[in-house]
C-alpha cells in the first residue's frame, strides 16, 4: 500500500513536470504531509512552479500593461442542483479529461477534498437565497491527481437560477505567438527593448515629445522595427499612445488640482490651449472647462 501510494506521488511529480515544460504553470502537486524527501521534491517543485508564473507572466517579455491577451477564461454552467451542464472549452484540456465524463457531475466531484465543505457553504447560502454573487478560492483536481488553484466568481443567473462559476488563469502562451510572428520582431531583447520604449512613453513628462527617429536613436535600434514592433505588441502607434497617456494624466491634474487650464496644456506637451481643449474634448467627449475644479473661483476662462 505505502509503494503504491509513492508511486502515485512519483507519478504527480512527472506530470508536474511535464506541464512545466509544456509551459503550464497552474497546476500544483498535492501535498500529503508525509515526511520524506518525496514531500520536500513536492514542496520545491510547487515553490518554482509559482515562481515562474509570477516571473514569466507578469514581469518577463509579455506585456503587463496588456495582460488580458494572454488570459483565458475558464467556466462551468451549474443548474439548480449544481449539477455541471456546459462549460467553456478549455476545462478538458484543463482537467485531463474527456468532456462526456465532466457533464452531468456536480461541481464538487472534481474538487480537491479541501475545497468541497467550502463550496458546500456557498450551495446552501444559494440554497436559501440569501446569496446571488460572491467570489472564493476553489482547488480542482486533474485526471491525473494534480492540484489546480484558482479563485472563482459564482454568479446566479436572474431568471433560470442556473449558475455560472468562473476563474481567469494566464495561458500558456507559444514561444512564436509572440516573437518570430513579426519579421521586425526577432528574439526576446527585442522585445524588451519595445517594453522599455512603452515604460519610456508611459512615463515621459517633457514638454516636447521625440520623434520616433530620435526614440530610435536613444534605444539603439532602427525606426521601422520600433514602428513595427510597438503598434504589434500594443495594438497602437507610440504618438497615440503617448497622446491617450497625457490626456489621461491633464483629467487627473483638472479633477484633483487647482492648476490653470492653460497651464496644464503646456505641461502636458501642447503648445496651445485650443490644440489642448480640441483633443481633450475628442478623448472624453467634454472640454477641459467642462470639469468642476477644486478652486473656488472656476469659471470657463481657461486661464482658471
Amino acid at each position: 500500500m505505502h509503494q503504491e501510494i509513492n508511486q502515485q506521488r512519483v507519478k504527480n511529480i512527472n506530470e508536474m513536470l511535464l506541464e512545466m515544460a509544456a509551459g503550464n504553470f497552474f497546476y500544483r502537486i498535492p501535498r500529503t504531509g508525509n515526511d520524506d524527501e518525496l514531500e520536500v521534491l513536492t514542496v520545491l517543485i510547487n515553490w518554482l512552479v509559482q515562481e515562474i508564473k509570477e516571473g514569466v507572466f507578469h514581469l518577463g517579455y509579455i506585456n503587463p500593461h496588456a495582460a488580458y491577451h494572454y488570459v483565458v477564461q475558464s467556466t462551468f454552467l451549474l443548474d439548480l442542483d449544481f449539477v455541471i451542464k456546459d462549460f467553456s472549452n478549455d476545462i478538458p484540456s484543463l482537467l485531463g479529461t474527456e468532456p462526456s465524463k465532466i457533464l452531468g457531475k456536480k461541481l464538487d466531484e472534481i474538487l480537491a477534498p479541501e475545497s468541497v465543505p467550502v463550496w458546500r457553504i456557498i450551495t446552501n447560502k444559494l440554497q436559501q437565497g440569501g446569496l446571488h454573487y460572491t467570489t472564493l478560492p476553489l482547488i480542482f483536481l486533474t485526471s491525473e491527481k494534480l492540484i489546480i488553484d484558482t479563485f472563482c466568481s459564482v454568479s446566479k443567473l436572474l431568471t433560470s437560477g442556473q449558475l455560472i462559476v468562473s476563474s481567469f488563469k494566464a495561458a500558456p502562451v507559444e514561444h512564436n505567438s509572440i516573437i518570430g510572428q513579426q519579421n521586425e520582431i526577432q528574439n526576446e531583447l527585442d522585445v524588451q527593448l519595445i517594453q522599455a520604449v512603452y515604460d519610456y512613453v508611459l512615463e515621459y513628462n517633457g514638454a516636447s515629445f521625440p520623434t520616433v527617429q530620435k526614440l530610435a536613436r536613444i534605444f539603439g535600434t532602427n525606426e521601422n522595427k520600433l514602428k513595427v514592433g510597438f503598434r504589434y505588441l500594443f495594438k497602437t502607434s507610440i504618438y497615440q499612445f503617448y497622446n491617450n497617456q497625457r490626456l489621461i494624466r491633464s483629467l487627473h491634474l483638472i479633477q484633483h488640482t487647482k492648476i490653470p487650464l492653460k497651464n496644464i496644456a503646456f505641461m502636458i506637451g501642447f503648445s496651445t490651449y485650443p490644440n489642448f481643449s480640441r483633443a481633450f474634448k475628442i478623448k472624453f467627449g467634454y472640454p477641459p472647462t467642462h470639469f468642476e475644479r477644486r478652486s473656488s473661483s472656476t469659471s470657463d476662462n481657461p486661464m482658471l
